[in-house]
């Protein structure tokens, strides 16, 4: 009984914690339903951005400070991360929250590229918020990323895609329509 106890617990927090999940998405919430309380999205729809760099970044820490604040995305203390001196290269991955706007999730895979030299993974859209991404991310598991070429990184810089049809993609590359939901 206890145990049972616990992870009930533990599921309803996870729901208050992150609230936006695809399934509700495709239940019909409107947009402002997922929009995080603190979060104007007027200039971005980027509201969380966590970012893990190779430790010789860290002497441009005022500069990526600065490019962030320019874009209007908050800047917390633990947002930006390096990786410690001698520690290899950080995960050459992204997570795009599936309420970015196109424009934006390209501006989040450039910066990712500049900073973090190549993307080869991204993390399954429905394990984010919806306003969020994270560069570098180790938070997940193999699991939860899927490995894409360069030609289908190249296919979600096309600046041609609207949003609707950006998301449509990343989904489709990722897969994990096909992936049965787990409880992680």
């Amino acid at each position: 009984m206890r145990t049972v106890l616990r992870i009930g617990i533990f599921g309803i927090a996870l729901a208050m914690l992150f609230p936006g999940t695809v399934s509700a998405a495709e239940a019909g919430a409107t947009k402002q339903d997922y929009v995080p309380s603190g979060c104007p999205i007027e200039k971005t729809t980027i509201c969380t951005m966590e970012i893990w760099l190779a430790h010789p970044h860290k002497k441009d820490n005022r500069a990526i400070r600065q490019v962030l604040k320019d874009k209007s995305i908050k800047v917390l203390r633990h947002t930006i991360q390096y990786w410690k001196r001698r520690g290899g290269h950080p995960p050459t991955n992204i997570a795009l929250g599936w309420e970015l706007s196109a424009e934006d999730a390209r501006w989040a895979i450039d910066f990712a590229l500049k900073y973090n030299d190549r993307i080869d993974g991204l993390i399954f859209q429905r394990l984010n918020p919806p306003h969020y991404v994270a560069v570098a991310t180790s938070a997940w598991d193999d699991k939860s990323e899927t490995r894409i070429t360069p030609g289908q990184l190249q296919q979600l810089r096309d600046p041609q895609l609207t949003t609707e049809e950006f998301h449509a993609l990343y989904v489709k590359l990722t897969g994990e329509r096909e992936v049965a939901e787990t409880f992680y």
